[in-house]
């Protein structure tokens, strides 16, 4: 008699074996993909001629990126020092008004004197507002 034997069932690839697979098998691109690679700047003829018109001019190379966020970070930490002026005005005029009640005999002299410190403060004001200006604005 002969014996019935079962067929061994064949396993199926796992998951990892099929990643192998597809890592390991040859890639293809596709014709734009390929010719990506001969369009990169490094790839690129020097331009000689542009360089020399501009050194000829007095102008250097122009500069390939502007860090714009470094200067209003620049110009909006200088612009903390008008709230500073402003407060120094506040206490200015408290001052002004505690001098007064105390001796209001000196109320022409203590307004002469505010109003000198105050000039002061407003020149300290504009010059911090120039120089944010100018950081804002430098390249």
């Amino acid at each position: 008699q002969k014996q019935f034997r079962a067929p061994v069932p064949r396993s199926r690839p796992s998951a990892m074996s099929l990643m192998r697979a597809v890592r390991l098998a040859p890639q293809v691109r596709s014709l734009a993909a390929s010719t990506r690679l001969f369009a990169s700047p490094v790839f690129a003829r020097p331009q000689e001629a542009k360089t020399e018109k501009l050194s000829e001019a007095g102008l250097g190379a122009p500069r390939g990126k502007r860090n714009a966020g470094v200067s209003v970070l620049g110009c909006a930490i200088a612009m903390v020092a008008v709230g500073g002026c402003a407060q120094g005005i506040g206490q200015l005029f408290a001052a002004l008004v505690v001098g007064m009640a105390r001796n209001p005999s000196m109320k022409e002299d203590l307004f002469t004197y505010t109003l000198i410190g105050m000039g002061f403060l407003e020149f300290l004001a504009i010059v911090v507002i120039l120089i944010a200006g100018l950081l804002l604005y430098s390249e």
